[in-house]
């Protein structure tokens, strides 16, 4: 089975966005920041003014700050990695799962393979905790992510494939 896919800079950077938001911590801090601006808010009207305006830019700070640098780092991560960019061919089998870029190759066994996670937009599948390739899920049709379930269930890797 293969699947071919390419990400554009507009991909990856939702891609990270998505990973981003949806760590735990992530979450916690923008809610805090949420909630540190309303009782900033709150404190300014009851005070009638009369509080240090000042007061809101740590909020706005929080808020505003982890969106920019997930922003600006996926940006630089991609214009800086030329294998991002390029049109990857991934082809599954029963025993491996080959990569193959303009510029690169690799071979996993699917004993590498710890989890294999899915977005509304992606497919995430996990080496590790921390590094995952990417499938676009426009890349991927209804026969090739069967094929990729079946393969995952022969393997008992844990996964979301529906």
């Amino acid at each position: 089975m293969k699947i071919k896919t390419r990400l554009t800079e507009k991909d990856f950077i939702n891609a990270s966005f998505v990973l981003m938001y949806n760590k735990p911590s992530t979450i916690i801090i923008t809610f805090c920041g949420f909630l540190f601006l309303l009782v900033t808010i709150v404190t300014l009207v009851i005070n009638d003014g009369h509080s240090d305006i000042s007061q809101i830019i740590a909020p706005v700070c929080i808020l505003s700050g982890l969106p920019a640098i997930t922003y600006f780092t996926a940006k630089r991560n991609y214009s800086s990695n030329q294998q991002i960019s390029e049109c990857t061919e991934y082809i599954f089998d029963k025993n491996f799962i080959y990569i193959i870029g303009e510029s690169h190759s690799s071979q996993l066994s699917w004993n590498n393979i710890s989890r294999v996670t899915q977005t509304k937009n992606w497919v995430f599948i996990w080496h590790n905790a921390t590094k995952a390739n990417l499938i676009s899920k426009r890349d991927l049709w209804k026969e090739p992510a069967a094929q990729l379930k079946k393969y995952l269930d022969t393997h008992g890797i844990q996964h979301q494939l529906a």
